[in-house]
């Protein structure tokens, strides 16, 4: 979709549109949303059906991990459901991981239709293979993109094997059920390669960028901060990339907020939700023990929490002048 008509989505966002348009989108707009009147697929019988699916190993048979009823929350026409199992395969690489990869299975009527390797190979050069293959489930859960708990989406968090220094590929995925097809579809991914240096995929869940996905990732040069970008849904319910820029947020600058939440003022002001002097959005979840929200060198942080990494990373905030630094 255009990036014209994906910011003039954003606009009708407003608590005006909103408010002027909830009736229409629950009851018209959102199908996806009617409540289901399928019996839910039998818990036992999909994770036999998923078992069979996946090839045994020296008599070994696949292990569950996760089950997930998926009639009820996106209304569907034929009982499905998600399951997760571990393959009974060991590990391509036993000095890295002591268990086989998973996979993730959508499950239409006892049918198993699995995923296992990332599609990403492409976009992350060279890597072993065992770093695209996921081993490790990190979230699973229905998601809402829309206020009252309309829209839903599935979220699919997984962890590739880790390397010797503990980093793994973690693969976000979305899937939108499309009721006049009956099928999961889907519709957003993303690959981080790596995951020490706090890259992360976000999917928006509370605000007036509900139903977004944050991106961040370091960058490679000076100054070493975090590239952000923005996805948004289009009519299709495809994301598309809204904005990008390069943030304020620093490695090891001592601010324990998530990257999307230290970016948060900055990359609602380009996409002209926000201004200087407004009321900082509130981090979800809010940090434990954290007290005034300030904006600090295009950051937001908690005033009172800094993480000082082995040097003097948080001295560039707790030096700073109460002048320069903004309380709300």
């Amino acid at each position: 979709m255009p990036f014209v008509q994906l910011l003039v989505g954003r606009a009708m966002r407003s608590k005006f549109a909103i408010g002027c348009c909830a009736l229409l989108l629950s009851g018209l707009l959102l199908p996806s949303t009617a409540k289901s009147t399928t019996a839910p697929l039998p818990k036992a019988e999909a994770e036999q059906a998923v078992i069979a699916a996946i090839p045994q190993w020296h008599r070994q048979k696949a292990t569950i991990l996760k089950y997930l009823n998926l009639a009820q929350p996106f209304g569907t026409v034929s009982p499905w459901a998600l399951v997760v199992a571990q393959d009974p395969e060991p590990s391509a690489e036993p000095d890295l991981e002591d268990h086989g990869p998973i996979a993730v299975c959508l499950v239409k009527a006892l049918t198993p239709q699995c995923t296992g390797a990332s599609k990403a190979h492409a976009t992350l050069g060279s890597a072993p293979s065992w770093f695209f293959q996921p081993y490790e489930i990190s979230d699973v859960r229905v998601v809402y993109g829309g206020q009252g708990r309309t829209h839903p989406l599935l979220l699919v968090k997984t962890c590739s094997a880790r390397g010797g220094d503990g980093s793994c590929n973690i693969e976000t995925v979305l899937y939108q059920y499309e009721r006049s097809e009956d099928r999961f579809r889907q519709v957003f991914a993303n690959s981080s390669g790596g995951s020490n240096n706090n890259q992360a995929a976000r999917f928006v869940e509370h605000g007036p960028l509900q139903g977004d996905v944050i991106v961040d990732y370091p960058t490679a040069h000076v100054p070493y901060t975090y590239w952000i970008e923005v996805y948004a849904p289009g009519r299709s319910g495809h994301y598309a990339r809204i904005l990008r820029h390069r943030g304020h947020t620093g490695y090891g600058d001592g601010n324990p907020l998530p990257v999307a939440d230290s970016e948060m003022p900055e990359i609602m002001a380009r996409l002209g939700m926000w201004k200087p002097g407004d009321a900082l959005p509130v981090p979800q979840p809010l940090p434990a023990g954290c007290g005034r929200l300030v904006f600090n060198h295009g950051e937001e942080w908690c005033r009172n929490l800094c993480v000082n990494h082995g040097g003097n990373a948080c001295s560039r905030f707790t030096k700073t002048k109460r002048s320069d630094a903004r309380d709300r």
